[in-house]
């Protein structure tokens, strides 16, 4: 009986990470987040962007889907409406990720707890800026 018992217990324990019931608590960023980023001219100038983050593999790493839709020609904002999959990894309060773009240019976001259901977005571009275009740009983004 003791094991049949032992077994078990074993048998759970290995397994309980594929599961993610002992996994812990979720992180506050994970789920679904929309947001506007203001244009650079004028706020009337704006790109709608959401969210998806998602637990990974590894402790403290996240997987990440970010989308946009495309801006007004001369915004600044990309014209196209796109989608980037990443990781993300949290540092301190925050959650950080990025990516490279086809320009070879390195974006990344910040993303800090604000309020509840809030977070401030913070995304940086390497690289010199075009018209219109500006290197950092921040924004509030609502839980979906």
């Amino acid at each position: 009986m003791k094991k049949v018992t032992v077994a078990a217990l074993f048998l759970v324990i290995a397994f309980l990470p594929l599961t993610g019931i002992a996994a812990g608590d979720p992180s506050y960023f994970e789920g679904d987040w929309a947001g506007r980023w203001p244009g650079f001219k004028s706020e009337a100038n704006f790109q709608d962007a959401a969210i998806n983050i998602s637990k990974g593999n590894a402790e403290g790493v996240f997987l990440v889907v970010y989308s946009w839709e495309g801006g007004p020609t001369g915004s600044g904002f990309p014209t196209f409406p796109g989608s980037v999959k990443t990781k993300g990894k949290v540092e301190g309060d925050q959650l950080v990720f990025g990516w490279k773009n086809k320009q070879g240019r390195e974006i990344t976001v910040t993303l800090k707890k604000h309020e509840e259901n809030k977070i401030k977005a913070k995304l940086e571009k390497s690289g010199p800026t075009m018209n219109n275009e500006r290197p950092i740009n921040e924004a509030i983004f609502h839980r979906k």
